[in-house]
């Protein structure tokens, strides 16, 4: 016994002979041909249950793209609002630092202008000598420096220098924890500029919505088309069973294939007219010819649905991705929060410092400048003011002195004169005047003398030292050369 021929080269055959005979009725092997290939096409089945695994398995990741889109989006505006607090923060620290540093340079600045006009009105000093009559002889030449007590001057510079150097030293702290915050803010933007963001298209958040709206429709419409494919089976079974021989000739067919028994599909089926099988041969037939083509949509829907179920989770892929990184961001932010207390502290300290410490040091010490440079400017200018002084009292002196020796002139010849006239008058009643009648008849005049009258510090002369009134004025008014004293009066009259 020959073996049936295949159901794919029956069906072929068949068609190629219907082609060929468009108009001619229908056999009972074209009705057995039609019965195999429909129910080879209810294989597709598979293809249905891999459909609803798909839906099933895209509405659960539809309801995670809603839970991690929004959690995403939130905890992106979270991260964005602590970046923006931390660089606030940052920039404070910024804002305290630049303005004690601005400050400080301008101190500085003041400082060292302030010890420069010190510097150089020692330098005057240093310059200045003391003119050799106002030292004893013998005496090495000495300056106007040489009187002046630079140990005040010295401890104010070392009081200062340390001073800087304490705030050189709180400044570094400040530097060192600001470069450590700078590195974790690059660090932090770094990480979030790495932060995979999910594509979107044409604007769309999401396009899961759309993707499950597509893939529902794919299902759907395979649905329907293997609803059409069940029906068509269902009509090859009643055309068969209304056919004579049928049953025998799926089995001889088929080998093992044979109709639902009527346990399956139900009582018999009834009678119908010949016209009316023709009719339902007709529809069978028609619906034969689309029964491949059904089962490629079903395929080609089943094929779309995996790949926009392999669409869903890419996209769901990235949010996790998204959440993961945004997770470790929101770490690393805890982690600079934490750290954020000890770099505002440092900054604090750093400010408390230049307000206790350094800022009132350095005005005292530009204040101090100022005055030992005031008062070492009076100095010299008392020194040229002194000059002009002993100048004064020269001129002074030469003119009581001559004052002196005019008077002296002048009680001399007073002198001269009263003895004269005593002599004439002795000469001329002496003889008649007894000498008892006025004890002072004979005595000679009185002589007055003009002389100078030494200070207290030329009376401790030891006893027997003889000092002419030439040695008292060099020792209490010494001769200053005339360029001295106009020199003197130059400096006195440009510092007025």
């Amino acid at each position: 016994m020959a073996s049936p021929p295949s159901p794919a080269s029956s069906t072929t055959s068949a068609n190629s002979q219907r082609s060929l005979h468009p108009n001619r009725p229908q056999t009972l092997e074209d009705l057995v041909t039609h019965f195999v290939a429909s129910k080879r096409s209810l294989q597709t089945q598979t293809i249905l249950w891999r459909a609803n695994d798909i839906v099933t398995s895209a509405r659960e990741l539809l309801e995670e793209n809603a839970v991690l889109a929004a959690k995403n989006t939130s905890i992106r505006n979270m991260v964005e609002e602590q970046v923006d607090a931390l660089e606030a923060v940052r920039r404070g620290i910024d804002v305290v630092e630049g303005d004690v540093q601005a400050e400080f340079k301008q101190l500085l600045h003041d400082l060292d202008t302030s010890f420069a006009g010190l510097k150089s009105t020692l330098a005057v000093l240093r310059e200045t000598p003391i003119e050799s009559a106002l030292q004893p002889s013998g005496t090495p030449q000495k300056h106007l420096y040489d009187f002046i007590d630079n140990t005040t001057v010295s401890a104010l510079e070392d009081s200062l220098r340390a001073c800087i150097d304490r705030y050189n030293d709180v400044h570094s702290t400040l530097e060192e924890s600001t470069d450590a915050f700078d590195t974790s803010l690059e660090n932090l933007q770094s990480s979030i500029i790495n932060v995979p963001k999910t594509p979107v298209t044409n604007s769309i958040p999401s396009p899961i919505p759309s993707l499950y709206h597509d893939l529902e429709g794919h299902a759907r419409e395979a649905a329907q088309a293997f609803q059409s494919l069940v029906k068509h089976y269902d009509l090859c079974v009643t055309a068969l069973r209304h056919t004579e021989g049928g049953a025998a000739a799926v089995t001889q067919a088929t080998g093992d294939a044979s109709l639902p028994s009527a346990d399956d599909h139900g009582p018999p089926p009834e009678p119908i007219s010949e016209e009316e099988r023709q009719e339902m041969l007709s529809v069978l037939e028609r619906d034969a010819q689309e029964v491949e083509d059904v089962v490629t949509e079903i395929r080609e829907h089943g094929s779309e649905m995996s790949y926009l179920l392999s669409q869903i989770d890419n996209h769901i892929t990235h949010l996790r991705n998204e959440d993961s990184a945004l997770g470790s961001v929101l770490k690393m932010i805890a982690n600079i929060a934490r750290e954020v207390k000890g770099h505002i502290a440092t900054s604090r300290a750093f400010h408390t410092s230049w307000l206790d410490d350094t800022r009132p040091t350095l005005l005292n010490g530009i204040e101090e400048w100022e005055n030992q440079r005031d008062f070492y400017e009076r100095f010299d200018l008392a020194y040229a003011e002194l000059l002009v002084e002993i100048a004064s009292r020269r001129r002074r002196h030469d003119k009581a002195k001559r004052k002196a020796e005019e008077a002296q002139k002048e009680l001399d010849r007073l002198h001269a004169e009263d003895e004269r006239a005593r002599e004439q008058f002795t000469l001329a009643q002496g003889d008649f005047l007894p000498l008892d009648i006025w004890p002072g008849l004979r005595d000679p005049p009185r002589r007055y003398e003009v002389r100078a009258v030494a200070v207290p510090h030329e009376q401790d002369m030891e006893e027997g030292e003889e000092a002419n009134d030439a040695d008292l004025v060099a020792k209490s008014i010494p001769q200053l050369g005339r360029n001295v004293v106009e020199r003197a009066l130059v400096r006195v009259k440009r510092r007025m």
